[in-house]
């Protein structure tokens, strides 16, 4: 892990924060680490210097637990076990709750029983370590049924044909209980993003909102937006990375749940800001699977907050964006 005291305006990976305005009060502690398969990092306002580190070891727990591509991992066991009950942990419980929700609310938009679509269109090993594959049951269908994961109390039994990945959720998730953690250990403030899903609880570095760029995936100096949150998630989504070939299609990871292949729509990135970043992860697909106005129409409905960047270039974003004018 990488750490320093003081934190001055940090790339996020598709997300950084701008939060220079003036200088930080109070102490203000920063690290960032490998997980998930991808690159996190941990602001913390307040709170001891051990906190980030406390906070990485709880994020590489959450990695041990969620990871398909880990045989040991909770998932990978429970994808394997079709049929048979098995004993979850608190974590894995609630991360089957949240997939629930987010399948019931984006009416499908969201579905984390299609693994094994997503390996056909070649999202088979570990982009960080290629050593690390994917194993199901011959069994798995190519779309699951969230009617077929039973949960009675800690017990957890997936039937033969589904199979779940905590995917993106996993990630939102991840920030989520992260953040958390570090409120409950005597943070004033902190931020947790992993992989572009991001959350944010408390103060900033500048004793008030957090403000939050998000850059454009086609211009990586170009900002697309900065936005100012408090106690809110932040996720994007982008068809840009996580890119494979299989035979002559160039497929990416986001499935449509309908043709079981990579989602083709008008959007090429899309934010969202809600109460949580897991679900705004789970909103942010609704655009990749039916476009960027029915996602727009159910920020209105629902009461959360999004923008797509479409293939033409525009910025569209649902009314009350909250940009900020840093």
């Amino acid at each position: 892990m990488d750490t320093h005291s003081v934190l001055t305006d940090p790339v996020l990976g598709g997300i950084h924060a701008a939060m220079t305005a003036r200088e930080a009060t109070v102490p203000v502690h920063q690290i960032s680490l490998g997980v998930m398969g991808t690159k996190a990092h941990i602001t913390t306002v307040g709170g001891t210097p051990e906190l980030p580190e406390a906070i990485g070891q709880l994020l590489s727990h959450l990695d041990d637990l969620w990871s398909r591509f880990r045989p040991d991992s909770e998932i990978s066991r429970l994808n394997n076990s079709p049929g048979t009950p098995f004993d979850a942990s608190p974590e894995t419980l609630r991360l089957l709750e949240e997939m629930a929700w987010g399948y019931s609310q984006s009416k499908g938009a969201f579905d984390p029983t299609l693994l094994p679509s997503l390996l056909r269109e070649g999202y088979t090993h570990s982009l960080v370590n290629p050593k690390l594959n994917t194993e199901i049951p011959s069994s798995a269908l190519a779309r699951g049924t969230m009617s077929d994961i039973d949960v009675d109390g800690s017990q957890v039994t997936l039937h033969r044909g589904t199979t779940v990945d905590s995917g993106g959720v996993g990630k939102g998730l991840a920030a989520d209980m992260a953040v958390e953690f570090a409120l409950s250990e005597g943070a004033l403030g902190a931020l947790v993003e992993v992989g572009g899903d991001l959350r944010v609880g408390g103060v900033s570095p500048r004793s008030d909102s957090w403000r939050l760029a998000i850059e454009d995936p086609l211009d990586t100096g170009n900002r697309l937006s900065v936005v100012e949150l408090r106690s809110e998630g932040l996720a994007t989504s982008t068809i840009t990375k996580r890119r494979f070939t299989v035979g002559t299609r160039h497929t990416h990871h986001i499935i449509n749940p309908v043709t079981r292949r990579s989602a083709e729509s008008d959007t090429i990135q899309a934010s969202v800001i809600a109460p949580t970043a897991s679900q705004a992860e789970m909103w942010t697909k609704v655009a990749f699977v039916r476009g960027s106005q029915d996602l727009l129409t159910l920020a209105r409905t629902q009461g959360f907050h999004a923008a797509c960047l479409l293939r033409g270039g525009e910025w569209v974003t649902s009314e009350g964006w909250p940009e900020s004018d840093a």
